[in-house]
């Protein structure tokens, strides 16, 4: 990789890790190939999740869901242009995943783009599966754990994105992370989302709770999952406690950074030696 393509990479790797801080602690009980390889798919999977969830107009999403579709096809054919696509086609390993596989991710990456505002946690669940079933299985295909479930490894992708998304809960009601039935239990609209009370609190700590049950039960149908995957949901399995236990949930979901740190270091080591 030439100077001028590694600092393009970098720039989109630092853009994940910025929204994914445990990955730096978690690579380094990677080989080098392996890390080199989680940070390119990462990094891929959260451009199109800023497409997919992150763009205010669907127009501008869609241009750019579809320029990577094009790209990723031409990638696998042996022509990339991204820095993204260039790194992670270089790796022998990528070439495991079928071309059907990045068309189905970004076709996966619309279909979330336009669903609806869930009903239920289960609806919600399934809804963002169209991405993260086909993000699970092309990560299972890099990561060569064939036995893992990949509608449990999926759920656990779909669980990483909302705890993101809620912490933005306030101030993008258009993209309510949170199902209806929760607005409807703890008599609460859209617009009362934007205020802290006491109501708000519930409703949080209600949906954290429901989201904690599904991510152990994915984890424990998931134990195959890649390493990089079982150390985040560790992970968020005690953040969502901690943030459960906070007078504010919203806020417990910001990490501590010491705590964080030391968290990730703890899961990592323990989960690289199994």
């Amino acid at each position: 990789m030439s100077d001028a393509q590694s600092g393009a990479f970098a720039s989109f790797e630092e853009k994940w890790l910025a929204a994914n801080p445990e990955q730096a602690i978690v690579a380094l009980f990677l080989p080098p190939d392996a890390r080199l390889r989680s940070a390119a798919f990462g990094s891929l999977v959260h451009e199109l999740e800023q497409a997919a969830f992150g763009l205010r107009e669907d127009h501008v999403a869609e241009v750019k869901i579809q320029w990577w579709r094009q790209e990723l096809l031409a990638a696998a054919s042996g022509s990339s242009r991204h820095p993204l696509s260039a790194v992670l086609f270089a790796d022998p390993q990528t070439a495991k995943v079928a071309a059907a596989d990045w068309t189905a991710l970004c076709d996966g990456a619309l279909a979330v783009r336009q669903a609806g505002v869930a009903s239920d946690l289960e609806s919600l669940l399934s809804d963002h599966a169209a991405l993260y079933l086909p993000v699970a299985g092309i990560e299972v295909a890099l990561f060569g754990t064939p036995v893992a479930d990949a509608a449990a490894t999926a759920k656990l992708w779909t669980i990483s994105h909302l705890l993101l998304a809620l912490r933005h809960l306030a101030d993008a009601p258009e993209r309510l992370p949170v199902p209806l039935d929760l607005l409807a239990r703890h008599e609460m609209t859209r617009a009362a989302l934007a205020e802290s009370t006491p109501k708000r609190a519930g409703l949080v700590r209600d949906f954290l709770g429901r989201l904690e049950d599904s991510a152990q039960a994915a984890l424990n149908d998931a134990a195959r999952a890649s390493y990089v995957r079982r150390v985040r949901a560790r992970l968020e399995l005690a953040l969502m406690r901690r943030a459960q236990r906070a007078d504010d949930p919203l806020h417990g979901l910001v990490r501590q950074p010491g705590e964080a740190h030391w968290k990730a270091l703890w899961w990592s080591w323990r989960e690289a030696r199994r």
